[in-house]
């Protein structure tokens, strides 16, 4: 059973301090990962050395599935549907980065869905009803325990759409990436 919270996006860190522990939590999985697939030593994961960045969009294929360059899209029918996927073949994510999921974030005032369900690799997680998050504002749903999408894993993220237009639905956590000088390329390019 996935175990999460409903909250406003801007009170995540004041309200609530075991959202640390699940990032830090989240973090030391990966960087063990990470150090035993790409022999990087730990140390080398942090922001500072480059290897360590928030999640980027690239990473990502939208409901159209074009690779996202934003968190925005633009929701075109209604009912259920996978609203993002990774962004390599087979919705996967790419090789040589490993993400840290510790949730998402609805950044406008209208949400245009009304429940999720997640797929990552062979496991399905359980739907969320985020009906109650219709009262926050840009609403976040915060996993108590974070999902590690590792490179050449399969991604997708489906929703039941309730109306047609924009939509900004950001990932909480984190990434490592092997090779740092992919994401120092401009803001917006491919990290391929």
């Amino acid at each position: 059973m996935t175990s999460y919270v409903i909250c406003e996006y801007g009170k995540v860190k004041q309200e609530f301090p075991e959202f640390k522990a699940t990032m830090d939590s989240l973090k030391a999985n990966l960087v063990s990962l990470a150090a035993k697939d790409w022999g990087i030593p730990a140390e080398k994961f942090t922001l500072k050395q480059g290897h360590t960045t928030t999640i980027t969009p690239a990473l990502f294929a939208d409901n159209s599935g074009t690779r996202m360059s934003t968190w925005k899209q633009e929701f075109t029918s209604t009912g259920h549907q996978t609203i993002m996927t990774g962004a390599a073949m087979g919705g996967t994510i790419y090789e040589d980065y490993k993400v840290g999921l510790a949730g998402l974030v609805f950044l406008d005032k209208a949400i245009r869905v009304s429940e999720i369900k997640m797929q990552i690799s062979d496991r399905k997680l359980p739907r969320i009803n985020i009906e109650e998050a219709f009262a926050y504002d840009k609403p976040a749903i915060v996993f108590e325990e974070g999902y590690v999408l590792d490179e050449e894993t399969g991604f997708d993220l489906c929703a039941y759409v309730l109306s047609q237009g924009p939509q900004r639905i950001k990932l909480l956590g984190l990434q490592l990436n092997r090779v740092k000088d992919k994401v120092l390329t401009d803001p917006g390019a491919a990290l391929v």
